[in-house]
């Protein structure tokens, strides 16, 4: 009978094939801080990497395989204050992560160990992809684990783990040391346990006193800001006891958990002090219609909130940087214009260049008081602030270039560049470059992917809505079935070497009642899908049927081998990327909720809503990095650094 093999590996080969960037260890702990500092939460959180010597240690001491991989190669320890919060600690991150399992410490009546709640979680794919590739060839699971216990424990628990855990031999033979090391235990469970009932038994006896903020303050035990409780609530309070389920009562009665929740379920974090606390508990729970008008007046979510200061930096002037954000070339085909007139090239040159220079007087007239209101050349320089525009009616040629500063982060200098021109083709072109300038930076968030900053200026969206463009395809803004007559007009598209539109087709298969099944997509609705890429990509549902005609046309995929129902990008360099149920279901997204110059703040996101950030992302990025167009170089005196 052949014997397993088992699986080591040798601190020297995982230290050379396991590769896991700082970013990875500092998102995680910067989502879970962010989530907890968002619900109020007293914690401390730390994190580590496995090392190569500590991941070889333990492939020697237990069996790894296809069945059972290593799964703490990134952990992240929460310690808590308060032994209540172990449990909305545990619900706050099953709300954040994907979860795959939780495991508690076990002990009998008779047993004391440490309070311990250890959860295994995936990794979010885009922390997934910073990890060196040959990590998943060894064994090793792409999660990472959150050990959650209180600060009690946590002061003794490393020497707990080194002298009893790994240090058995200590105790053998001393029962009565080993006892006493467990009433020391049962001390510190005592405290845990202690500590909450005796801000339980303080915020009842505030209640019976009427001192409301202090009750609020000693029943929930959360990190609350210095905002006193506004005279006219305190007031109602007051007023409102003689009923038997007065305002107060309410309020102490509400669990913490309930409070949490909502805390969490805000789509931005809000201050949390004494009147947001109340405000949040009325618009769920209570509906108070006096506490309803006063907070109203109030904003309270709003009170208290600290502002966003403008970067104050000293360094040394460096050469600026170019980061586009949007870049675009394409035909204006004035497919959307709505007008009497003949649709010449002509006419569509002077519609795009009217709304090109109108988004300019709209942003930029108020700096500069002389600028022509009807379209014209024009220059201006104020400080940061520049415009210039070169305007040839007769020649049918437009050139814009205008830029001004950052308001809020130091150094940076947002432009945007276009070029409107009718071609010997009676054709008309357009060219479009919106991005920022900075100094490169010394620390690593300062230099983010320009893709989180993606935006279109709002020209582009006027010229593309009104006048309209083609890109390989005439583009449209609503869902578009491809049907079978449609092929050849894609077939087109896809060989064109003009397109820079990436085309994303998604076949499914048809429902007994003959509609087409996207229950596969989840929470990935293709309509909202559409409207959001339309000015950059073009987007086509389809039937399998129809697909798999698709796809034999194509060339390089085996239409009657894939497996659908299945969603396509069609790069325009060539490339085709390939998504099925599986990666839906599987997908976890990092989505940034804000972008900062020395921050990242994410949200986690799963299935088919990670799968819609994902796509969309994925097509920002290649809108921002591909080589579409350098602006002007030269053209304009002004211009901004290469």
């Amino acid at each position: 009978m052949n014997e397993r093999r088992k699986i080591t590996y040798t601190k020297e080969e995982l230290a050379a094939r396991v590769k896991v960037p700082a970013i990875v260890e500092q998102d995680l702990k910067r989502i879970i801080s962010d989530r907890l500092e968002q619900c109020g939460l007293y914690f401390r959180v730390f994190s580590r990497i496995k090392t190569a010597t500590s991941m070889a240690r333990k492939f020697e001491l237990k069996e790894y395989g296809e069945n059972r991989k290593l799964q703490d190669l990134v952990g992240v320890r929460v310690n808590l204050y308060f032994d209540d919060d172990v449990d909305i600690c545990k619900n706050i991150m099953e709300h954040t992560f994907d979860a795959i399992e939780w495991s508690t410490s076990e002990r009998s009546e008779e047993e004391f160990k440490p309070t311990k709640l250890n959860g295994v979680f995936r990794l979010p794919e885009y922390l997934k992809d910073e990890i060196s590739a040959d990590t998943w060839e060894m064994y090793i699971d792409d999660t990472f684990e959150i050990q959650i216990k209180t600060m009690f424990f946590e002061g003794w628990h490393e020497i707990e783990h080194d002298m009893r855990y790994k240090g058995e031999e200590l105790w053998k033979d001393y029962k009565g040391f080993s006892r006493y090391f467990n009433s020391i235990l049962a001390t510190l469970e005592l405290c845990d346990k202690s500590m909450v009932r005796l801000f339980e038994d303080l915020g009842h006896d505030l209640y019976k006193t009427g001192r409301w903020s202090d009750m609020i303050k000693s029943h929930f035990r959360l990190k609350l800001g210095e905002a006193s409780l506004y005279p006219e609530v305190e007031q109602l309070l007051n007023e409102d006891l003689e009923q038997v389920d007065n305002l107060a009562k309410c309020i102490y009665k509400t669990p913490k958990t309930l409070l949490v929740d909502q805390l969490m379920m805000r789509s931005r974090k809000i201050p949390i002090n004494v009147n947001t606390i109340i405000a949040l508990l009325n618009d769920s729970q209570f509906h108070d219609s006096r506490l309803t008008e006063i907070f109203k007046a109030r904003d309270v979510y709003n009170d208290g909130r600290e502002e966003s200061l403008a970067e104050s930096r000293h360094y040394e002037l460096r050469p600026l940087v170019r980061h586009n954000v949007f870049q675009m070339c394409t035909r204006v085909d004035g497919s959307r214009l709505k007008t009497d007139q003949p649709l010449t090239a002509d006419l569509i040159f002077e519609k795009s260049a009217e709304y090109i220079y109108k988004w300019v007087v709209q942003k930029y007239g108020g700096l500069f008081a002389g600028m022509p209101q009807q379209i014209t050349s024009y220059h201006a320089d104020i400080l940061a602030y520049h415009v210039r525009v070169n305007y040839d009616r007769q020649a049918g040629r437009m050139n814009m270039h205008v830029r001004h500063m950052d308001l809020e982060v130091g150094g940076r200098i947002w432009y945007s560049e276009a070029c409107l021109e009718v071609t010997g083709q009676e054709e008309v072109r357009m060219k479009v470059c919106n991005g920022y300038a900075e100094p490169e930076r010394d620390n690593h968030f300062g230099q983010e992917s320009a893709g989180i900053f993606f935006s279109y200026p709002g020209y582009y969206k006027a010229v593309v809505d009104n006048v309209g463009i083609f890109n390989g395809i005439e583009c449209g803004n609503r869902r578009r079935i491809l049907r079978q007559e449609q092929l050849p007009q894609v077939l087109l598209a896809l060989k064109d070497p003009e397109r820079v539109f990436p085309l994303v087709v998604i076949i499914s298969r048809e429902t007994e009642e003959g509609m087409m099944d996207e229950e596969w997509l989840g929470q990935f609705r293709v309509s909202d899908f559409t409207r959001t890429v339309w000015r950059y990509a073009h987007v086509f549902t389809c039937y399998e049927n129809v697909g798999r005609k698709l796809l034999a046309r194509i060339g390089g995929l085996d239409a009657e081998r894939e497996e659908l129902p299945r969603l396509y990008i069609f790069w325009p360099d060539g490339e085709t990327d390939s998504y099925g149920p599986e990666d839906v279901k599987h997908c976890s997204f990092g989505r940034h909720l804000e972008a900062r110059a020395d921050a990242r703040t994410y949200d986690i996101v799963r299935g088919g809503q990670a799968f819609y950030h994902k796509i969309v992302t994925d097509l920002r990025d290649w809108n921002v990095s591909a080589d579409l167009w350098e602006g002007f170089k030269l053209e304009v005196m002004t211009q901004i650094p290469t």
